[in-house]
């Protein structure tokens, strides 16, 4: 009885895809190792330098529409609309990374229909009263760098981030106090328009156009004067006030909830602007 080898070339076969089949596992370990770096590395990194990119755009734009708003006023332009672009969200990564969206919202009236800034006083036996309600706000959805939101509201531009907040752009208000009397300037910006909301990645445009326009000055005589202003952000107005007037905190009442009661007993001139700007926000 003859007995019959194993054929070399069935060895050699074996062998050959054995050889084959690691490769392929270790090409595919290799390929999932750059894979896991790429997306564990260096997209956090890359979208993170995105969406901050983007936060310094938007405000940048920000600052043009508060500037744009601002000459309308200065300059009593009235018919001529401003326009200004604002990008929602920050570029994606191709594959690995979906671009960060944000929203965009209008709000004609502060909470309950309510008058957000009011400026009441008498002068000469009469009194007078001047309000203006409205904001424009951006908050953008970051993945990797801090969620932020952007407020323009009473000409100022305000930083929300977590639970803090700052006031970025200064309103148009000045209170100096000359020999324990206040010089006051301030402009009322009325922003009107239909209540809007827009989210997604994209551009819109933000037009706003000077509807009216009336400056008086009141010198001697002013007397029961009160300042106030609702706002979801009263930390950041009464830090500006203290900070960048003359005021002192005792002037400040925040007792109540979103509103900054000011009262002031010895004004010696009062410079008021109040302005009403029709805004429409298109996406």
């Amino acid at each position: 009885m003859k007995c019959r080898g194993i054929r070399r070339s069935n060895i050699q076969e074996s062998e050959e895809g054995v050889a084959t089949t690691v490769g392929t596992i270790m090409a595919l370990l290799i390929f999932l190792s750059i894979f896991s770096l790429i997306t564990q590395q260096y997209v956090p990194v890359w979208m993170e330098d995105n969406e901050a990119y983007h936060m310094d755009e938007v405000k940048s734009q920000f600052a043009q529409m508060k500037g744009n708003i601002d000459s309308l006023i200065l300059n009593n332009n009235k018919g001529y609309p401003t326009y200004t672009s604002i990008k929602l969200g920050s570029e994606g990564i191709p594959m690995f990374s979906e671009e960060t969206m944000g929203i965009i919202s209008q709000e004609s009236y502060w909470g309950e229909s309510l008058p957000g800034m009011e400026l009441s006083f008498t002068h000469d036996g009469n009194s007078y009263s001047f309000s203006a309600s409205g904001n424009i706000s951006i908050e953008v959805l970051n993945r990797y760098f801090e969620q932020q939101t952007l407020i323009y509201e009473y000409g100022a531009i305000i930083l929300e981030q977590g639970d803090d907040s700052i006031i970025r752009a200064s309103p148009p208000i000045s209170i100096n106090e000359v020999n324990n009397e206040y010089t006051i300037q301030i402009s009322i910006i009325d922003i009107i328009g239909e209540n809007s909301r827009h989210g997604g990645a994209g551009t819109v445009g933000v037009t706003a156009q000077l509807l009216s326009r009336s400056s008086s000055t009141f010198s001697s005589g002013v007397n029961d004067f009160s300042f106030s202003i609702k706002t979801a952000y009263p930390q950041a107005w009464r830090s500006w006030f203290i900070n960048e007037t003359d005021l002192n905190s005792t002037s400040i009442d925040d007792s109540s909830n979103n509103q900054l009661r000011i009262n002031i007993n010895s004004v010696s001139e009062i410079q008021v602007t109040n302005s009403k700007v029709e805004v429409d926000i298109q996406g």
